[in-house]
């Protein structure tokens, strides 16, 4: 008669630690989602103050007011997708070229110089505001919003730079010596080869920058003067000042809606591309 094996310690242990990364799950999951679904309910009840869990009733009376011209928030959210978009894009179109040479080409210290730019982006930005502001008032650029997007490249374009690189990396080095053998040029290699093959990463970054740019409030408020420049960011600060708790939870609402879906499309897109 075969001998029973007896189960090991970490077999015993195995459901336990199965129930207990479940219930961490679960527990981070709740974390993230729950005050989020309480800011739609918010946003969505008649009375805000009473409001629980579930709403009893729904109405977008408090998004309907929220887009009155009293608060100027539409043409905040306008100003928004604009710079974002702006800023993502021009981050972009200078970070791909110079991320490729850093990643392939032998430039002297590319070591150094990728370590130095994943630290720009948490440099206090109050030390730039105070020349930027003077220096823009001097030129008559100040209380525009191209000089927001300006300031912004100082972390956008670090961001996209180290992480493009790093993203680049990864392609095979067999891959892109077959294409020299081929007779690819380096524009043919960057644009035919090494961005398709790093797709993910590229979507990763381009939503990394869009958001920092999308929740930007030091330089949205610093270098704005008047409602041509307001941002959202700008415009969802003032609501508290202003009372209106319905308005406030939808303005939040709408804040997160399109960086939500330029996340969402990001992610597909990189996900068809890895398939």
């Amino acid at each position: 008669m075969p001998a029973t094996r007896r189960p090991d310690g970490s077999e015993r242990w195995r459901p336990v630690l199965v129930a207990l990364a479940w219930a961490g799950g679960l527990a981070v999951v709740a974390f993230a989602v729950l005050p989020l679904w309480y800011l739609v309910v918010l946003s969505l009840a008649p009375d805000p103050a009473g409001a629980g869990l579930w709403p009893r009733r729904i109405t977008l009376e408090n998004f309907r007011l929220l887009a009155s011209p009293a608060f100027g928030f539409a043409p905040a959210l306008q100003r928004s997708v604009l710079l974002s978009a702006g800023t993502t894009a021009v981050s972009l179109v200078i970070a791909v070229p110079a991320a490729y040479a850093l990643a392939r080409l032998p430039v002297p210290g590319r070591d150094r110089l990728l370590a130095g730019l994943i630290a720009l982006p948490f440099f206090p930005g109050i030390l730039l505001l105070v020349p930027l502001r003077t220096g823009s008032a001097r030129l008559g650029w100040f209380d525009h919003l191209a000089t927001i997007g300006l300031a912004q490249l100082s972390f956008t374009l670090p961001l996209a730079l180290f992480f493009l690189a790093h993203a680049f990396r990864q392609v095979p080095d067999e891959v892109l010596e077959a294409a020299v053998l081929d007779g690819a040029g380096t524009r043919h290699r960057l644009l035919r080869i090494v961005l398709p093959m790093s797709a993910p990463g590229a979507a990763a970054t381009t939503a990394l920058v869009f958001v920092w740019s999308w929740n930007d409030f030091l330089f949205s408020s610093g270098l704005s003067q008047s409602p041509r420049s307001e941002t959202l960011p700008v415009a969802l600060a003032k609501l508290p000042v202003l009372g209106f708790l319905g308005g406030q939870m939808a303005a939040a609402v709408v804040m997160c809606v399109p960086a939500g879906l330029v996340l969402f499309a990001l992610q597909r897109w990189a996900g068809r591309r890895a398939g």
